[in-house]
């Protein structure tokens, strides 16, 4: 549960490395800007890192250009849908699930005009991937608990409830 605030915390702040600090990783920006280009609806189904082999990924689309907070807020709104008892959605949960997905350390996200998308009048397509991938069937996205309490190996640190190296 630590490491999604993180992450949800640097993907707020914006599409840049400078702001992702310790969670960005270049080779998962280059996979999702990648993506972001071609312009195509849907998932990158050859979406994968040398790091950490299947990623992640949440998509977002707007005929105008959004800030990064803008982007997570629109995911992180699935929350509503979501129990966490019971480990069951009610709509759409998934963005959501993998933005908070705890065992994910790593971020990369890209941003492409697309002047294909929304009938021709063209749009943005915000493209994030995460890694390791998030949202596998039957397993919730963190444990529930006291903040830091359950930091893995490698994390020494508990900075601001997070979870950090």
């Amino acid at each position: 549960m630590n490491r999604f605030f993180l992450l949800l915390g640097l993907a707020i702040m914006a599409f840049a490395q400078n702001d992702f600090l310790e969670k960005w990783s270049s080779e998962l920006a280059n996979v999702a800007q990648k993506w972001a280009n071609t312009c195509r609806k849907g998932h990158n189904p050859g979406r994968s890192s040398r790091e950490f082999g299947s990623v992640g990924e949440n998509i977002y689309r707007r005929t105008d250009q959004a800030h990064a907070n803008d982007v997570v807020n629109a995911w992180y709104t699935e929350k509503r849908q979501y129990d966490f008892g019971s480990n069951s959605c009610s709509g759409v949960c998934g963005h959501y699930t993998q933005v908070v997905w705890a065992d994910s350390e790593a971020v990369g996200c890209g941003v492409a005009y697309c002047r294909n998308l929304f009938g021709g009048r063209g749009g943005y397509n915000y493209v994030c991937n995460y890694g390791p991938a998030g949202n596998w069937v039957g397993r919730r996205p963190y444990i529930a608990g006291r903040q830091c309490s359950r930091c893995p190996s490698g994390y020494r640190r508990c900075y601001s409830g997070l979870c950090s190296r």
